[in-house]
């Protein structure tokens, strides 16, 4: 993912319902053949949170070193990581531009 930072993530809400549950949060996606459900961890749950479309990957970097107390390169690795599997299940879509 070639300049990853400076683009912009949005969940896409169409046909999906989530809800926090302690410190994860559970997604239901509602699809015409079979719905799916998902389960975030802490960590991606937080991102899941902060990706509405207004923060750059760097910002949410930034706020995963904050709030995790891990370095950059980590925290790097980790929202990528999350950001591949949310795009391929159809969750979350990167932007050059801010929503």
């Amino acid at each position: 993912m070639e300049n990853i930072k400076s683009h912009y993530l949005s969940r896409i809400e169409k046909n999906v319902v989530w809800s926090k549950l302690n410190e994860s949060i559970i997604i239901v996606a509602l699809k015409e053949k079979e719905d799916k459900l998902f389960k975030l961890n802490t960590s991606a749950a937080y991102l899941w949170e902060l990706s509405d479309g207004t923060k750059t990957v760097g910002d949410l970097v930034k706020k995963l070193c904050e709030k995790f107390a891990i370095d950059e390169a980590t925290a790097l690795n980790d929202t990528v990581a999350f950001i591949e599997n949310m795009e391929s299940r159809q969750l979350l879509a990167v932007s050059d531009t801010a929503a």
